[in-house]
């Protein structure tokens, strides 16, 4: 079985920035440089021929061409307690416009996938019990990052292998934006 999600990588300039972001928080659990990427959509848990169809139906999608900016940051809770710290993407239709084809495509294959209210962020941190005064403080102390613009020329599908370090990204595949 494979674990597939599609998602856009960062330049390595921004990841570094990123990584340098990270710290002052105990027990948190850091995203590695490496693995800075943006969601578009969380497929889960599929087979072989299913990611063949996966592949077929990301093969045919279009779209153009476009500009992202991080700003700020956020966190999403379960229960009252912080779960995930995160940088934000800035508004950006053509994003959405992405993610919305990449879901219909999935859609039309018969693929199911996650479907969730879209936040498009970067993860930086994950906690079990975080001290939610010191994600506060980071949260504020951050909440003004804004990153220059970057181009976004293609998507990846990526495949996740979770490790006793954490999880690691593999890009399968990537398909160029026109």
């Amino acid at each position: 079985m494979l674990r597939l999600f599609t998602g856009l990588s960062l330049p390595i300039l921004l990841r570094q920035r990123l990584t340098v972001m990270q710290g002052g928080i105990e027990g948190a659990r850091w995203t590695e440089r490496d693995n800075f990427h943006i969601t578009l959509t969380f497929i889960g848990e599929v087979d072989e021929a299913t990611a063949e169809t996966v592949d077929e139906a990301l093969s045919a999608l279009r779209h153009e061409k476009f500009s992202l900016q991080l700003k700020g940051t956020g966190s999403f809770a379960q229960g009252k307690y912080p779960k995930v710290l995160w940088v934000g993407v800035a508004h950006n239709d053509a994003l959405h416009r992405l993610k919305e084809k990449i879901d219909r495509a999935l859609t039309t294959a018969n693929v199911p996938f996650e479907n969730r209210k879209y936040t498009p962020h970067v993860t930086l941190a994950r906690f079990k019990s975080p001290d939610e005064a010191k994600v506060a403080e980071f949260m504020q102390q951050h909440n003004l990052f804004s990153s220059e613009s970057f181009g976004v020329d293609e998507f990846i599908l990526y495949r996740s292998h979770q490790t006793k370090n954490g999880p690691v990204y593999e890009p399968l595949k990537e398909y160029s934006l026109r």
